[in-house]
């Protein structure tokens, strides 16, 4: 049951008109019965994974907080860690190391016989994964109380809108949601849904259309294609991640607003930076925030000298790039990111406030169109299945490379042009005093034109099937 079904549609229907005839105590026990609901059309056997991280946390963190001592502190800290990551790792990532262990020995001549385990990847673990233990880790550094309803941090835990591909919430931002009196609003009723629009034109009409007629051709016979088709294919694969993505998390956070809740933004216009440290300012700011202050403060973050700083860094995006998926495909991904960004901040450093470093300032230009190349360019290892594979495409990227060139359908370019100007009023929005006579009052009547043009092209647009979403694999 995906944002984008009919299902979801009757679900969150029947959900809607239950929860407004509720008082606040029972919508909270209608939105965990239903948030189990969800999750269980996907695979009721994992229920079990997500009621235990439930449980340990919960107790965790009162734990934590009852405890006199720094030690029996840290010791009921390491218990939610060991707990939760060994079950995150065991679903997750035990035979991409069995794989690696394999091929490690086998390279040295010797043969170990060992077999991959028959594991089915639970749907989203690793965002609530995450979600559950910011609440021990923020109890743990004060910054957060034991909540003492089970049932309001159960709910928290399996919150539907958010549960399987984010935005990564924290406790503090959401326990105090549900602990407070919620009524309906129709003007907020109006946001949540023109937001659930938007989201739902992104991932249909952009991503996958996006995906059936370029990128997935293309990525699947890399030799048969033109270099041209290459990099084209390459372009369209940034803007379906990004579409496809951002699509999920403005129908998540429309959800949760046409019920009352607000949930952190995830995007800023990624391909609006103007440098590997902008964009990850921009990119799925929720998990970027949490490895931040969970992995690259705890390490030491800026405060220490370059060599250090810059081991942090690299430490932290490795571990990001691991998070997205057990493939070294990932982890290559996330290790370069960390390389230019260390490189960024030590340009930044010698450059200073010398001319140079103004020259670069003022050539926004310049720097934007660096930044997206290298961003498109990390892009091809991130969607390949193998490195060897990701080599292939560089390769036909950078030869002349003959081969076919397809004939695009007009709505892979209408898609297109569609994520050209999200992102082109998203930069109006930046630099106000720069658009001049361009700039528009979004009045009444062009925001319905552009809605009711959003509606006219999901009817007629759609690909035929359903394409799942790419964040659902992690």
């Amino acid at each position: 049951m995906t944002f984008a079904s009919k299902e979801y549609l009757f679900f969150f229907l029947a959900v809607f008109a239950a929860y407004w005839l509720l008082s606040r105590r029972h919508q909270n026990h209608l939105l965990l019965v239903a948030s189990y609901g969800f999750y269980a059309a996907w695979d009721w056997r994992f229920l079990s994974l997500i009621i235990i991280s439930t449980l340990v946390d919960h107790y965790v963190g009162h734990r934590i907080c009852d405890a006199k001592k720094s030690k029996a502190r840290k010791l009921w800290l390491t218990t939610s860690l060991v707990i939760n990551l060994s079950i995150l790792f065991y679903f997750k990532y035990c035979n991409f190391f069995i794989d690696s262990l394999q091929a490690t020995l086998t390279s040295m001549g010797i043969e170990t016989g060992l077999q991959t385990l028959n594991i089915i990847l639970p749907v989203g673990i690793s965002f609530y994964t995450f979600q559950s233990l910011s609440y021990s880790l923020d109890i743990y550094r004060g910054k957060l109380k034991p909540h003492q309803s089970l049932l309001t941090f159960a709910t928290f835990v399996a919150f539907f809108p958010q549960l399987v591909a984010g935005p990564i919430v924290r406790a503090k931002e959401f326990l105090y949601q549900l602990d407070a009196p919620r009524r309906f609003q129709w003007h907020i009723f109006e946001d949540g849904a023109l937001r659930f629009l938007k989201g739902l034109f992104c991932k249909v009409f952009i991503a996958d259309n996006l995906g059936v007629y370029l990128v997935d051709p293309v990525f699947a016979d890399t030799a048969g294609y033109s270099s041209g088709m290459l990099w084209l294919a390459m372009l369209g694969y940034g803007v379906q991640i990004y579409a496809d993505f951002s699509g999920y998390s403005n129908m998540a956070i429309g959800s949760a607003k046409m019920l009352g809740f607000s949930l952190p933004e995830n995007f800023n216009f990624p391909y609006l930076a103007t440098s590997i440290v902008d964009f990850w300012r921009r990119w799925h700011l929720t998990m970027s925030r949490f490895f931040r202050d969970y992995v690259y403060i705890s390490l030491g973050g800026n405060q220490c000298g370059p060599w250090r700083n810059f081991f942090n860094v690299t430490v932290t995006t490795l571990i990001s790039g691991l998070w997205h998926g057990a493939n070294w495909t990932f982890v290559i991904w996330g290790g370069l990111h960390g390389l230019l960004v260390s490189l960024t901040h030590l340009g930044q450093h010698l450059l200073g406030q010398g001319l140079l470093a103004q020259l670069l300032q003022r050539a926004w230009w310049l720097r934007w169109a660096l930044t997206q190349l290298a961003v498109m360019l990390l892009w091809v290892v991130f969607r390949s299945d193998s490195l060897t594979s990701a080599g292939d495409f560089y390769l036909g990227l950078f030869s002349v490379q003959a081969g076919t060139t397809l004939v695009l359908p007009m709505i892979v370019w209408l898609a297109f042009a569609a994520f050209v100007i999200e992102h082109g009023l998203g930069w109006q929005k930046e630099h106000p005093g720069q658009t001049g006579a361009l700039q528009v009052r979004a009045v009444s009547w062009l925001r319905a034109s552009v809605y009711v043009a959003m509606m006219i092209a999901l009817t007629h647009g759609m690909p035929s099937g359903q394409t799942p979403f790419i964040y659902f694999q992690f």
